[in-house]
Order: C-alpha cells, then sequence, then structure tokens
C-alpha cells in the first residue's frame, strides 16, 4: 500500500506541486472564508508549497536545501506576525522567499531537461514555472517597495499580496492599471517582468513544439 502511494505520488509530482501552488495563490480567498488565523492559513499553504514543490527533486540533497530553506521561510513568516512593524524581520522574509522560489525554479529546470519527450510532466512543468517566476516578481516587487515607500501608486487597503498580483498580470502585459509604478526601479523591474512574461511563453512553446516533432 505504502509503495503504491509513493508510486502514484512519484507519478503526478508535477501536478501536485502545481495544485499546492496554485492554492497558495489563493490564500486571500482562504483567509476571507475561514475564521483562522491569517498567520495559520498563510503558513499552512506556505508549507504545501514547500512539500509539494520539493517532490520534483529527484536528488536527496536538493530535496533538504528546499526543507532547510522553507523552514527558514516560515519561521520569519511567524516572526513577522508578531512584529509585523520590525523592518529586519520583513528583510529575513523576503530573502528566504527569494532564496526558496529560485531553487525551485533551478530544480525544475534541472528535471525538465531530463524530460525527452511529450508528456503530461512536460506539459505541468512549464506552467509550474510560469507561476514561479510570478511569485519571484512578487517578492522583487515588495522589496523594491521595502526600499522606497513610493515606488508604487498602490490601492487603499493594498496588502503584501498585491505584489505578487501585479507581478503576475506585469509578466502576462494584462495591465489593469489599479498599480502603477511610479520610481525608476519598480518601473525598470515591470519592464523586466514585461519582457521576461513574454519570452518565457515563446520559448516554452518553441521547445514544446520541438519535443514533439522530435518524438514524431
Amino acid at each position: 500500500m505504502n509503495q503504491f502511494i509513493l508510486n502514484y505520488i512519484k507519478k503526478h509530482k508535477y501536478l501536485i506541486a502545481l495544485l499546492s501552488v496554485f492554492n497558495f495563490l489563493l490564500t486571500p480567498i482562504h483567509i476571507g472564508l475561514s475564521d483562522f488565523n491569517p498567520a495559520y492559513v498563510i503558513v499552512v499553504n506556505y508549507t504545501l508549497v514547500i512539500l509539494g514543490s520539493s517532490l520534483i527533486a529527484s536528488k536527496k540533497i536538493a530535496k533538504w536545501t528546499t526543507y532547510i530553506i522553507g523552514f527558514l521561510t516560515l519561521i520569519a513568516i511567524w516572526l513577522e506576525f508578531s512584529d509585523p512593524s520590525s523592518r529586519p524581520i520583513l528583510i529575513y522574509r523576503l530573502t528566504f522567499s527569494f532564496l526558496l522560489f529560485a531553487c525551485f525554479c533551478i530544480v525544475l529546470i534541472k528535471q525538465l531537461l531530463k524530460i525527452k519527450e511529450v508528456n503530461l510532466q512536460f506539459i505541468l512543468g512549464p506552467l509550474l514555472g510560469f507561476l514561479y517566476l510570478g511569485i519571484i516578481g512578487g517578492i522583487l516587487f515588495e522589496s523594491i517597495h521595502l526600499m522606497n515607500s513610493n515606488s508604487f501608486q498602490l490601492i487603499d487597503g493594498y496588502s503584501g499580496y498585491s505584489f505578487y498580483y501585479f507581478s503576475f498580470i506585469s509578466i502576462t502585459t494584462v495591465g489593469y492599471g489599479d498599480i502603477t509604478p511610479l520610481t525608476a526601479p519598480a518601473q525598470s523591474l515591470t519592464l523586466v517582468m514585461n519582457i521576461i512574461g513574454q519570452f518565457y511563453l515563446a520559448i516554452v512553446i518553441g521547445v514544446f513544439v520541438g519535443k514533439y516533432i522530435n518524438t514524431k
């Protein structure tokens, strides 16, 4: 029975990781619908991302690296809720969050390079990478806001989640206009995210078509 579960998880590891990240992006909805402390909801969803994404790693050293960085990130989240006004804690949380998702991206790229044919894993992998890219962008936007609180024109009642929202509408070039970069660093990062988002899609489509032709 245990071996069956392990084989099932291994076979669907990309789907599990993808669902965990999607669940993480829906955290504000979970907070709004539940009566739990927001800290508990965020920590639980973040933990699911760490456990789900670590499944992609095939080597133990890579798995333990994500576990350790993830654990340090969770500590930072708890500390931030206990002292929201602490700038050092916020820097600590942003730093380890960036390292965590950068690590996930590296692990994902290494695994995708090993796939020789078009299958479900090859389809879900790039989609997962796109979500990682958006989250990393959100961390960078939040970091710029930390350095200069006038970097963005934000809506009333904004939260840290607003920067992740802005990151995704940047890489998809939607541009609703509700959040606007005002300073040169913020505008530069927005421009870079716009370009990366478009090139990412072009590269993924090109690689996908190439592998599909090779399999034929």
